[in-house]
C-alpha cells in the first residue's frame, strides 16, 4: 500500500519504473526527453529543483545530510513524497542515491548512463563551471540578497557540493575523475546484472527500448514512410547556457519585485510616520516655551 500524507493521499502518485544512474554532463537531459517521449512521466532532474525552489531544496538538504553527514533520517516515505510524481529518475541529486533507490523500489529497471571520463570533465568544466565575468557576479549576489528563491538554491547546491562531491572542480581534476569512477563502481557492485543495462545516449533507442520493453518510437516522414523518431539531443554547452540564463531571468523578476516592495514599504512607512507627526503636532499644538 502507497503512503499516505497526512491527508489521507498516497505520497507516491505513479509508480517508480526506471532509475537511471547517471550523474550530471552525461546525457541526462537527452535520457529525460527519450523517457518522457516512450511514456514514462515524470522524469526526476535537476530541472525539476529548479522548477520547485520553494519546498524541494530544503528535503535534498535533508537526504544529503541523512546519508553523507549521519545527521537525522531519510526514509522510503519521504522518497516517495519527494519523487512521488515521477515515474522516472536521472542527473543530480537522485544519482548519487541510485543503489538506495533501487533497493526501495525493485521493480524499477535500471540504466547505467556512461560517458568517457575525460570528456565529462570537459564537459562540466565548460557549463557548470565556466568562466564568469564581474557583471555577472553582481547579478548572483543582487539576486542572493533579494531572492528567497535563489537563497534556497544556493544553500540546496553548496551543500550537495560539500557533502556528496568533496571536491573543487575547477583545481582538482583528479578527485573530480576518481569521484566520477567511484559513482560508477558503486552503481554496478550494488544493482544486479539482470536489472541494468550499459548505455550511453549515442546508442540511439533501440538497447533502450528492448530494456524497458517499450516499442521503439516510430513517425511518419514526409513521404508518408514511416521511420524511427530521432532520438533526443539536447543540453549540450549552448543549450545549458540558455536555460541557465532563462532561470537567472526569472531570479532577476523576483528580485527586483522584492525590492519595489521592500522600497513602497519602506515609502509608505516613511509617509504614515510623517503623518503621525503631523497629526500629532496638530492635535497637541506647539509646545510651550
Amino acid at each position: 500500500m502507497a503512503n499516505q500524507s497526512a491527508v489521507g493521499l498516497p505520497d507516491r502518485a505513479v509508480p517508480m519504473k526506471v532509475i537511471v544512474c547517471g550523474v550530471h554532463r552525461t546525457g541526462s537531459m537527452s535520457m529525460r526527453s527519450a523517457l518522457w517521449r516512450l511514456g514514462f512521466h515524470d522524469c526526476y532532474h535537476m530541472h525539476t529543483v529548479l522548477s520547485n525552489l520553494d519546498d524541494e531544496p530544503e528535503q535534498w538538504i535533508r537526504a544529503f545530510e541523512a546519508k553523507y553527514a549521519g545527521k537525522g533520517t531519510f526514509s522510503k516515505a519521504d522518497w516517495d513524497k519527494l519523487l512521488g510524481h515521477s515515474q522516472a529518475c536521472c542527473d543530480m541529486p537522485t544519482a548519487p542515491f541510485s543503489v538506495e533507490l533501487a533497493e526501495m523500489y525493485p521493480d524499477a529497471k535500471v540504466v547505467i548512463l556512461n560517458r568517457d571520463p575525460e570528456a565529462w570533465y570537459a564537459s562540466v568544466s565548460n557549463s557548470i563551471h565556466c568562466a564568469v565575468g564581474p557583471l555577472e557576479l553582481l547579478r548572483d549576489q543582487y539576486c542572493y540578497l533579494l531572492d528567497p528563491l535563489m537563497r534556497n538554491w544556493v544553500r540546496f547546491y553548496t551543500t550537495m557540493v560539500k557533502l556528496v562531491l568533496g571536491y573543487n572542480h575547477k583545481t582538482e581534476k583528479d578527485k573530480a575523475l576518481a569521484w566520477f569512477a567511484a559513482q560508477y563502481a558503486h552503481f554496478r557492485l550494488h544493482i544486479a546484472p539482470h536489472r541494468r543495462i550499459e548505455y550511453s545516449i549515442t546508442d540511439g533507442w533501440a538497447p533502450l527500448c528492448k530494456h524497458l520493453d517499450v516499442p521503439v518510437p516510430m513517425q511518419t516522414n514526409a513521404k508518408g514512410q514511416l521511420e524511427q523518431v530521432p532520438f533526443p539531443r539536447i543540453n549540450d554547452g549552448t543549450h545549458f547556457r540558455a536555460n541557465r540564463q532563462l532561470y537567472m531571468s526569472k531570479s532577476i523578476k523576483r528580485a527586483n519585485s522584492n525590492l519595489f516592495a521592500l522600497a513602497g514599504r519602506a515609502a509608505l512607512t516613511g509617509a504614515l510616520g510623517y503623518a503621525a507627526y503631523l497629526a500629532c503636532k496638530t492635535w497637541l499644538g506647539p509646545r510651550p516655551v
